[in-house]
Formats: C-alpha cells, structure tokens, sequence
C-alpha cells in the first residue's frame, strides 16, 4: 500500500473516532438506579397506617413532611389540599403528636389555619426527597433532610406577593386531629437582621406518649434572603405566627430549619454542623447516600419490581423510628446515648430490634444504654415514652426487658450487663402489677386488661429469667421462670369458641371464672384485654408453646385451631401480640402450614396501595414483612429464628461486623413454595430453627423448596 494512502486512510480513520467519541457527549448517560427510589413513600400514608410521606434520615431526629386538613393522625391525607410542613412526625403511630414550626410558603397572606390550603400536583416522595407543586400559589416545593435539620428549597413566581407563614402555635393534635386535644401555651420568634435568622420556641401537649405533660420545641430558622418585612403576631396561647415578606420576584428561597427539643442553642448549632455552607443538591446527596448504606446491607435478587419495591418500602418503615436525639436530652445532662421517641417497645421488641440486631447491631447497644441512662436519672423505664417524657400507662408488659434479654441471648455487647440486668430486676419486682407479683397473674377487679397483662407479664418474666441465669442468679432465675409459667391460672378449658374449647379469660381471685366470649375484640384501656381477643391472646406463650399445644388438646388440635383462626379472621396480624402465631405450627410438625399462612398473611394485609394490617407501629409491621421475606424469622428475647421459605431467590444479608449471610433458594417447580430441606454451611438441618449463634459470624443457607405440603 502507497504511503500516502495509508496515511489518508489513518486520517480518516482518526476523523471518525472523534466524531464518534464526540456524539457520545451528547447521549443521555445511564441513569444510577438506587435501591431508595424503590421505596414506595405512598405505602402505609394511603390507608389507616399512618406512615409519614415526608423524608428523613435512618432514626433522623426530625421528619419533615406536609399536613393537610383532615390528615390522619400522621397529619396527612393524599386526598386533601396541602396546608403546610410541619417538621416533626411520628411514623405508624395510631394517636396523633408533633407537627410543629409549621411553614406555608405563599403568594398575598392568610395566617388563619384553615386560609392557606393549597391544591397539589407533581407530587414526589423519596426517603430522602420530597417535591411538591402547590398550585395556589404556583410555588414549587421541595425538602431534603439532615439528622436535626429540614433544608427547604421554595421556588416562588414572579410576584411582588411573595411571603412565608411561620407558625409556632400549629400542631397535630390541636389543628390536624383535634379529637387528640393538643394544647398550645405559648412560645417566642426572635428575628435577627443580621444573620437573616428567627428562633425562639413553642410549648405544647397532647398526642400519643403523654397528653397531659407540656413539652418544648425549639428552633432556629436561616433565610438565604433578605426579607423586606418580618412581622409578629404573638397573642400568647392563642396565636404565634411571623409574616416573613420576600423581595420581588424571589425565585428560588432556601430556608434551612434546626429542630432541637432542649435549647434553641441547640438547634442553631445543629444548623451550623449540618447545613451551614452546603446547597440543598449536596445535601439531598448526602441524605440519598445515608439510606443507600442501609439498603446495601440487604441485598434481594431475583424478584419482581414489585416484590423489590414491597421488600425496600417495609425495610425503609424499620428505619424511621424511633429518634436518635444523643446530645439533645431536654431533661438532664448527659453523655450516654438518648433514643426517644418509643411508640413503643411493646412493638418494635418482637420485629424491629431483632432487626436491627442483624444488620445494626450497635444501635442496640445504643438503645440499651439510654435505657440505663434512663433509670439511672428518672428511676423508671417505661415501654413508651417520647420527648424525655415516661407514659404511666403500658400497652402491654414491661418489654424493655425483652429487648434486654434479645441482646444478652444473642451476644450483643457494648453495654454494662449488670446495669442491664439491676433495670430488669427492678422491673421484675417493681414494675409488675401488684397482684401479679404476688399471684402469677392478675385476678378481677383489675384496673385494666387483667388477662392481656398476665400473658406479657408471664413473657417478661421468663426474660428476665434467662438473663438471671446469664449472670449466675439462679434464685431469682427460679423464681422468674416460675413466675413466667402461672399464666395457665388464666386457661379456662371450658371456654368455647367456633367449636373450640380452652381459651385464656377473666378470673377472679377466688378462682371464679368470668364469662367471656373469645372471639369478641376488645379496644384500648379496657377490661380484659388490649386491642385484641382471647383468640390472640392465648397463643402468645413465646416460651412454652407445647405447654399451650397440650392445653388445647395436642397437635392436631392445634393445627385444627389455627388453620380455623386463619382462615374466619379471628387470628390477627394488626398488632403486635399475633406476630409469632403462624410459626406455632412449627412445633407441632407442620412448617408447612407456616409457610402456607404466613404468604397468605403477606399476600392478603401488606400491599403497596393499602399498606398494613392497621398502623405501621414504628417499624414492627415493617420488620415482620421483612424477616418473612429472608427466609428466617424471630422468637424475639430467644436465640433462634423460625424458617419459612424465603421471597427471593437469592439474599446476602452484611452484617455490622462485616460478615455475610448468602442466602439460596432453589425451586423443584415452578410452584414450590414449602420447605424440603435446609443446609447451613453445607450441613443438612434436622430442625424448623436455625439459631443466633450459627449465623453471627456469617453463614451459607441453602434452601430447596417443593410443591408437596
């Protein structure tokens, strides 16, 4: 080939490649795809769960979100005009609380609390993100959270009308849900030209935790614009609000709100650390990274979109509460960690903790921690307390001590074991209702919910019993365990239901049995039982199912029992206490029927569009779809973990320390959905159970799955 002709080849050649390398600059580039734009943030806020749809940090202590008139006790309902974001949230709960240093960006000004609602469009909800388009006022919002601060992003219209609505008096429980009764007692705003900041704080009460006990909010708010006007209205319990009036035509306002319940201190400095030279893109960054750590140590393969976006959605729900709020502890100093915002142990002990025992070990420790921190400055820990404040009143036992017990069972450290366990102690012989103590279980007339209290109280004991027996206290071990035991004083074996005979019920204390019906749900603070039937109820031995399998009349009978509960609804899975029923199955020789009723629990009360069986109730709901996703699930205060049949393929859990559990599933049909056979590390399981310790410094389970019951 001539010279010249190799060279005019080469040019071409070169000339080619450039226009190609240069085209691809202006080709779309592929899109990252984040396991957190899974999450599916309608779930759980359409329905009766009462999740929050606004963003926030795993445990963020802040939770901006919009609230709307007749929102739920979230403060939300989709259908509704948006009124405004409040900044504080309480996610699952069924009672409503928070809502506070309420902002309405507006074009003109109402202050009234019903004058500012603004109909919605363009809605956009992420873990880490929020976007709105308040057509009212043709206003774009958007939020983006850090761990004390919401960073707000408003784009205004070309007006001269543009103004923002700060406030202070508005709340849930008094504007959004007024049957909670919230209160508002008054507060201060504090503008400052100088630094473009306002601040000061609102008193209030009402809401689920303690509606009687005032609490304080803080807050310190930065504009990155100067206002033409900032004018107050204070006219003490009655209203608190600042007109904040924007230059024309303002465009996009950044405002920047730190949230502290201790000092206002406290949150300009949380605005310092957090916000201070940062935009809202670094941010949301930042926010969106948070929750990209905690989806990448579950990682689902193999599923559907939708059993993805299930899967992300309920593990994001077991993230979200309760509050971290370390160094922000309004009742006493303090360098222990302060987890606040419990709604409440009684459910996220059996779902939730163990949970995060898996994958987030270390804030268990923290949790354990602030429980003794707690005692040793209040004397008492109680199982739901919010803003540093104890509830006298329990929805269940004294369940701090099952998570105590989850943590000792399963080796969790970093905590002093005999601080732990002197807080159990005090519990067991303080804290337990009187008659309880001194009969087992608690005879009629009781103050309330005799029965419900026995069976947990009979749970707790048996806890405190194991730790007991950890820390080489055999006497109070023995006396614990039978203490843990004396629920069957409550077992009438002539009680009848639907065919079936022997169900827990009311007694009184010279033995006379009170005639119930146990299929009859009770409500909350009532006689007998909380928020259930005798139906639940007598299932919930944790830890003496076979004493509870031979009272009915032995397997078969049970068998027969649970399969009629699940199947006519008697048996349910909206609160906490039916969470471990279908895994009775397994101790009577049909993991099969666990498998069966459990998908049928998933596939019939968890949905995106309907979201839970009833609240969400702080991660607990969450937790249990998330566990019988994986393929193992927890008797929560005990060292083991039933096995269902996992929802994908293929799972690698990453725990804290590192170590990885390899999870494998293979199908013999396309139907099979029972388990044949089980190997961990390559060794064939005999057994419906793998236990703690087997998976702790990572495991390869293997599951083969049949068609064949």
């Amino acid at each position: 080939m001539k010279k010249e002709n190799l060279i005019a080849r080469m040019n071409a050649y070169n000339i080619i490649t450039i226009f190609f390398l240069a085209s691809l600059a202006f080709l779309p580039l592929q899109a990252e795809t984040y396991k957190s734009d899974l999450v599916d943030m309608f779930m759980g806020v359409q329905g009766f769960s009462n999740c929050i749809i606004g963003p926030q940090l795993p445990h963020g202590s802040v939770n901006p979100a919009p609230q709307t008139p007749n929102g739920h006790h979230d403060g939300y309902d989709p259908n509704e005009p948006i009124r405004g974001f409040g900044q504080l949230h309480a996610s699952g709960i069924g009672w409503g609380r928070y809502g506070q240093i309420f902002l309405s960006p507006q074009t003109g000004f109402n202050a009234r609390e019903d004058g500012h609602d603004s109909e919605k469009s363009k809605e956009i909800a992420r873990p880490y993100y929020y976007s709105v388009q308040l057509d009212r006022y043709d206003i774009k919002a958007e939020i983006t959270p850090t761990h004390h601060c919401a960073y707000y992003r408003f784009t205004y219209p070309d007006t001269k009308q543009g103004n923002l609505l700060l406030d202070v008096a508005h709340s849930i429980p008094q504007h959004i849900v007024p049957i909670v009764r919230g209160k508002f007692y008054g507060g201060e705003i504090h503008y400052n030209q100088e630094t473009q900041t306002l601040s000061g704080w609102g008193e209030y009460s009402g809401g689920f935790g303690n509606d009687i006990e005032p609490y304080k909010v803080y807050y310190c708010i930065a504009l990155d614009v100067k206002p033409q006007e900032v004018r107050i209205t204070d006219k003490g319990a009655k209203e608190l609000y600042a007109q904040i009036k924007l230059p024309a035509n303002p465009g996009e306002v950044h405002v920047q709100v730190g949230i502290s319940m201790k000092s206002v201190a406290n949150a300009a400095r949380f605005l310092q650390e957090e916000t201070h030279g940062r935009t809202f893109e670094q941010i949301k960054m930042q926010a969106l990274q948070q929750w990209e750590k905690v989806f990448s140590t579950i990682e689902v393969k193999g599923g559907s979109e939708y059993d993805n976006r299930m899967f992300y959605t309920t593990m994001y729900h077991s993230f979200v509460m309760p509050r971290e709020r370390t160094g922000d502890n309004p009742n006493w100093e303090s360098t222990q960690p302060h987890i606040d915002d419990h709604y409440c142990v009684w459910d996220t002990w059996r779902t939730t903790y163990p949970l995060l025992t898996i994958i987030n070990e270390s804030f268990v420790t923290k949790t354990i921690n602030s429980f003794i921190d707690r005692r040793s400055h209040q004397g008492v820990v109680r199982p739901t307390y919010t803003s540093s404040q104890v509830w006298d009143w329990k929805q269940g036992g004294d369940d701090v001590d099952n998570i105590i017990a989850d943590a000792f069972a399963k080796d969790v450290t970093g905590f002093d074991r005999h601080k732990a366990y002197e807080l159990i102690l005090f519990n067991a012989t303080n804290e337990r209702d009187s008659a309880y103590r001194t009969f087992g279980w608690v005879p009629e007339p009781a103050e309330r919910m005799s029965v419900s209290y026995t069976m947990e109280y009979a749970y707790n004991d048996f806890c405190g019993a194991q730790v007991a027996l950890a820390m080489n206290d055999t006497a109070t071990a023995n006396l614990l365990l039978n203490r843990a035991g004396k629920w069957v004083n409550l077992f009438n074996p002539q009680l009848e239901s639907h065919g079936f005979k022997g169900f827990v019920g009311p007694r009184k204390k010279n033995g006379e049995w009170i005639g119930i019906d146990p299929a009859q749900r009770y409500g909350s603070w009532v006689e007998y039982f909380y928020e259930g039937n005798s139906w639940v109820y007598t299932l919930f031995t944790p830890h003496q199912f076979n004493t509870l399998i031979n009272l009915c009349g032995g397997k078969d009978e049970m068998i027969a029992r649970l399969s009629y509960g699940f199947e006519h609804e008697l048996i349910e899975l909206d609160n906490e206490p039916g969470f471990l029923s279908p895994f009775i199955f397994s101790h009577c020789g049909r993991p099969d029927l666990t498998a069966k009723y459990v998908n049928k629990i998933r596939d019939e009360h968890f949905s995106l569009k309907t979201g839970y069986p009833e609240n969400e109730d702080s991660g607990a709901m969450g937790a249990w779809y998330v566990f019988t996703s994986i393929g193992f699930f927890p008797n929560a205060g005990q060292d083991f973990y039933y096995l269902v049949p996992p929802a994908f393929p293929e799972i690698v859990i990453t725990r804290e320390n590192g170590k990885k559990i390899n999870i494998k599933t293979i199908k013999t049909s396309t139907d099979a959905q029972y388990i044949k056979s089980v190997n961990i590390n390559g060794k064939i399981l005999d057994r419906p159970y793998i236990r703690h310790a087997e998976i702790a410094e990572g495991a390869t389970i293997e599951y083969v799955l049949t068609n064949k019951p």
